[in-house]
């Protein structure tokens, strides 16, 4: 089968779920015999190419200076595609957003798969964001362009597949779209590769200062509203009152914010901002904190709750989105926005010795890129 991916994400270029979703899926499907040419931005010199057969990666030119860099990749994927159909015609053209409703007219003979991970009208919805925010993000989920093209995009695509049956249900209660047309197919965690000698982690706590320390840990993109890491340094401002805890605040986006927040709050001591940080230092962090915690508004799937389950780390979390479905009885739950609950959650986690939480790795099992991959395949196969 001849599998063309579009993503907007793709190593070394990865905001969140959605880039490390294609990297996985698009490998995992190359390895089990299938051709795949991923179209992604060359947004850096090199785009990463894994070291795996019948896996090509093809580079839509945009121009690194000029702002806007998302709306220059939809307007000239579809030349590209076009070019790339002159030397093999695509069975499927599987994309990871709802990039689709660009190509809609131009690739008639392929059937078009649309990856959904959250729906833009909950995101808006539930990040609360002024006008004039919405304005200053033009090509941004929270612009206000993408929900005009969402429902469109959603209703013509030939098979929709959503990352958990929350997201199911949501594209069904908002646009109306037939059940047999949404397949879930849950994202994947590697489970392997968490095992840090002590020494190890001795030494990445001293790097920061954080010896003998609690240890809460934040994973997202710190200037997105949706990650609701506000909420959590206004719980952090109420826990310092209780307990010496200090956030470890990872992840992409522009800090200036949220540290003003920090400064604001009078806690700017007990956070660490890293920044980006790769695989193999995250999977390190989740192995020395104490407790993950994620303040979300709003996760279709919610990966790095599972990076925490493999590190089997407690999990205070928000139950929005598909929080509560894959979490399960794992961890405490609160409600989003609310500091109070929040704080109180991480309390009691830290007063209870964290022995309340033990990772169900059974559960976790069910959650693979190959297992992912094969449904997909069975999804393609039937169209």
């Amino acid at each position: 089968m001849k599998i063309a991916f579009v993503t907007f994400e793709y190593p070394p270029f990865i905001n969140g779920g959605a880039g490390i979703y294609a990297s996985n899926i698009t490998r995992e499907l190359s390895k089990l015999g299938h051709n795949v040419v991923v179209f992604a931005p060359d947004l850096f010199d090199e785009v990463s190419s894994p070291n795996v057969n019948n896996l090509e990666i093809r580079k839509v030119s945009v121009n690194k200076i000029f702002p806007f860099k998302a709306l220059q990749f939809w307007l000239r994927l579809p030349a590209e595609i076009k070019r790339a159909e002159r030397e093999t015609k695509f069975d499927i053209v599987h994309f990871n957003s709802i990039s689709y409703w660009f190509l809609k007219k131009r690739l008639s003979k392929a059937k078009h798969i649309v990856t959904v991970h959250h729906l833009v009208k909950d995101a808006i919805k539930n990040n609360n964001l002024t006008l004039f925010s919405r304005i200053k993000d033009v090509s941004g989920e929270n612009s206000l362009f993408l929900p005009l093209i969402e429902k469109r995009c959603l209703s013509s695509a030939d098979i929709l597949i959503a990352v958990s049956q929350f997201t199911k249900d949501q594209i069904i209660k908002n646009y109306n779209i037939s059940s047999q047309q949404i397949e879930v197919v849950y994202n994947g965690i590697d489970i392997d590769n968490h095992n840090f000698s002590e020494e190890d982690i001795k030494e990445t706590k001293k790097k920061f200062g954080l010896e003998n320390k609690i240890i809460l840990l934040f994973v997202g993109r710190v200037d997105d509203p949706r990650k609701g890491l506000d909420t959590l340094l206004y719980a952090m401002k109420k826990i310092l009152k209780n307990k010496d805890v200090f956030l470890l605040v990872v992840g992409k986006g522009d800090q200036g914010n949220a540290r003003k927040l920090s400064e604001i709050l009078k806690i700017k001591g007990n956070v660490i901002f890293t920044g980006f940080v790769d695989s193999n230092d995250l999977k390190k962090y989740y192995s020395l904190c104490d407790i993950y915690v994620c303040p979300s508004r709003l996760e279709g799937f919610g990966l790095t709750i599972l990076e925490a389950m493999v590190a089997g780390k407690p999990i205070v979390a928000t139950n929005v989105g598909a929080i509560p479905e894959i979490i399960g009885d794992y961890g405490l739950l609160v409600n989003p926005d609310n500091d109070s609950e929040l704080c109180d959650a991480i309390i009691r986690s830290i007063d209870s010795e964290l022995s309340l939480f033990k990772p169900n790795l059974n559960a976790i099992e069910k959650f693979s890129w190959e297992r992912a991959s094969k449904k997909l395949l069975s999804i393609y196969s039937r169209l």
